[in-house]
């Protein structure tokens, strides 16, 4: 069984991204992104402002919008020091999402089991 990162944990691995400029979010479990207003390509460009973790659910903030990751049960939050978009492979196990920056950093949203439980919702932040 998978140990569960603590929100102090997360906060610590999303502490280099503040202030960085998003340069794609991949959703690759199927059933996990809830809410697609704006598209997704609308996240690249945005810069980091804020992020924080509450009861399994991490949120970022960047200048225009508010995207947030439900963890779940054993949702992990993997720093990636390079990376690049996903691309799939036959019998990988792929990560349920995938934040990559524009320096070529990121963070994989992962879990353990083939039943992807975390979810992606992405909105507008409130003036």
């Amino acid at each position: 069984m998978a140990t569960i990162q603590s929100a102090a944990e997360i906060m610590h691995l999303l502490e280099p991204f503040m202030g960085q400029r998003i340069s794609v979010l991949q959703v690759l479990g199927i059933n996990s992104l809830k809410m697609m207003l704006p598209p997704l390509e609308a996240l690249a460009g945005e810069v980091v402002t804020a992020a924080d973790v509450v009861d399994r659910t991490l949120r970022v903030d960047t200048t225009s919008y508010v995207i947030s990751f439900d963890l779940q049960r054993t949702g992990r939050v993997v720093l990636l020091e390079s990376a690049e978009p996903y691309r799939f492979v036959a019998g990988a196990n792929r990560p349920t999402a995938r934040l990559l920056m524009a320096d070529g950093s990121g963070l994989d949203l992962v879990e353990p089991a083939k039943t992807k439980r975390i979810t992606v919702t992405i909105g507008t932040r409130s003036a």
